[in-house]
């Protein structure tokens, strides 16, 4: 049973950081900023980037659910209008369940390792120490993996993600009529692919270096009287 938790717990780890990693790129506004900036949306919208910055915060509380519909109405080329035609609101839809979904896996694998813990804790403290360190080395092998494909396939990624994920086609705007697709182009996509990966190997590497830590402490304490330190 043990062997089993210990497993678990180093599988769902490298889950629960890449999905908190998502959600932590996609409410950081200065990303967007940044990438607004690179990629000359302001110019490309006619939409000021202040105003696109407000847009950007309407936009991540549709996704995280704190607004209720995607009619987001701002100013294009001194105009106030609605931004989004049909098409857009409708595959917006689909983004926000997709991100529904990923919070969900990601809180109930997180109250799983919470309860793996807490048995392994009683178990064998030392076996939670490796199961953070197993975890560790799990992301860095599936990171790498990510990472190589992203780098040489970015573009059969993306189209494979959204064929695995959707199933329509909404997610080919043209970039001639589509606000969205103008905010965020393929290369702000890449950028958040790269950001993503470097906040979870952050994070991976402090679950690492904690576990380590532990793993030291609770062996040490584990030694009879007088033998610390051989």
């Amino acid at each position: 049973m043990k062997k089993i938790a210990v497993i678990c717990a180093a599988f769902l780890l490298p889950v629960i950081i890449i999905l908190s990693s998502v959600q932590l790129v996609v409410q950081n506004d200065a990303f967007f900023r940044r990438q607004y900036e690179a990629n000359n949306v302001a110019e490309n919208t006619q939409i000021e980037l202040p105003e696109l910055m407000r847009v950007t915060d309407e936009i991540q509380a549709y996704l995280f659910g704190s607004r209720d519909d995607f009619n987001i109405h701002g100013t294009v080329g001194g105009e106030y209008r609605p931004l989004f035609a049909e098409r857009e609101i409708l595959h917006m839809a689909d983004v926000r369940g997709l991100f529904a979904l990923g919070l969900l896996v990601r809180n109930c694998a997180l109250a799983l390792l919470l309860l793996l813990g807490l048995y392994l804790l009683q178990a064998d403290k030392i076996l939670l120490a490796k199961a953070f360190q197993g975890g560790c080395l799990f992301f860095v092998a599936l990171g790498a993996a990510g990472g190589l494909l992203l780098a040489v396939q970015f573009d059969r990624m993306f189209v494979l993600f959204h064929e695995l994920f959707f199933n329509n086609d909404l997610w080919l705007l043209d970039p001639q009529e589509s606000i969205l697709i103008n905010m965020v182009p393929q290369p702000f996509f890449v950028a958040a692919s790269t950001w993503i990966l470097l906040t979870a190997a952050m994070l991976s590497g402090l679950a690492g270096v904690a576990g380590w830590l532990l793993r030291r402490r609770w062996q040490e304490e584990a030694l009879p009287a007088g033998r610390h330190g051989d």
